[in-house]
């Protein structure tokens, strides 16, 4: 018996190795210089590399007030999002996993932003922001709300919240699907015993569905605070994190601090701290929708 485990743990180490040693090349490694360099002032371009310790870290936490500008940013797409994108998604996919017609159509409408290049989507509505000939504007003055025209994404006040908006259009699809799946896979059975104990729809959607997808639920979660917190080529695009700072993000802001203004070291410590932060986020989220899992 001891033989035959050392030959399966030697087969495991076999197989496993190959896996570990990518895994450890391309992201172990990078992440491990990535802490190296943010311990220096390093402008990118030479060798040539002075040691500050963490004089990065100190300088982003107490001097940098437009870094805590962009944090209460992703903060905020991360807030709107999740109190948007989740409760929607469980709606859309409660109705599509039902016998409607043209279900598999709805499906497809929901999920076409998702194959749309994330470029692609933030120029779309770019132009539907437009101030001149946007569709937006062009739609409140014919219904004889002109007075509300404005040139939306160079407005501090409505810059943020439009593309938060472009976001959830560009990913809600994404989390319906997920859910939509795991809706599916739910047993019929759980629904008729629910049925047969007189149980109405909205109860068996509290008490079966989400229970039993919650697993999936919590996928959805987590990938929701890495995708708001690691959000960058949407607002890039859009408005360059503009104007004045107005949606500036921790990504933009590390772009812009790496290849605008070349400075690596502390665009790397950026980097980390954004590292950090979506870490601690998830494993609390994770932590907080712990429960016991219901076997199906």
């Amino acid at each position: 018996m001891t033989l035959n485990k050392h030959h399966k743990l030697k087969a495991a180490v076999v197989f496993l190795a190959p896996a570990l040693a990518l895994y450890g090349m391309f992201f172990v490694v990078p992440m491990l210089q990535a802490f190296y360099v943010a311990l220096f002032r390093w402008r990118g371009v030479s060798i040539a590399k002075q040691f500050v310790g963490i004089e990065n870290f100190r300088k982003l936490f107490t001097g940098d007030p437009v870094f805590w500008q962009c944090l209460s940013h992703n903060l905020m797409f991360l807030i709107v999002s999740f109190l948007i994108v989740i409760p929607l998604s469980l709606f859309f996919a409660s109705v599509l996993a039902g016998h409607i017609r043209a279900a598999e159509v709805y499906r497809g409408v929901f999920l076409f932003p998702n194959v749309i290049s994330i470029v692609a989507v933030a120029a779309l509505w770019s132009f539907v922001y437009h101030p001149t000939f946007g569709i937006l504007n062009s739609l409140l003055k014919s219904i004889g709300l002109g007075r509300l025209a404005t040139g939306w994404l160079g407005e501090p006040r409505y810059a943020l919240l439009c593309v938060i908006i472009t976001s959830i259009w560009y990913s809600l699809g994404f989390y319906i699907v997920l859910l939509l799946a795991g809706i599916k896979s739910i047993p019929t059975y759980f629904y008729e015993a629910s049925a047969l104990d007189g149980a109405s729809s909205w109860q068996s959607f509290r008490h079966v569905t989400i229970p039993l997808v919650w697993e999936i639920l919590k996928l959805a979660v987590i990938y929701l605070i890495i995708h708001t917190l690691n959000i960058f080529g949407l607002v890039w695009v859009m408005t360059e994190g503009g104007p004045n700072y107005h949606t500036e993000t921790l990504l933009t802001y590390l772009y812009r601090q790496a290849f605008v203004q070349s400075n690596f070291g502390y665009a790397t410590a950026l980097g980390v701290v954004v590292f950090a932060l979506i870490l601690g986020v998830s494993l609390v989220a994770g932590r907080l929708m712990r429960r016991e899992t219901v076997e199906l």
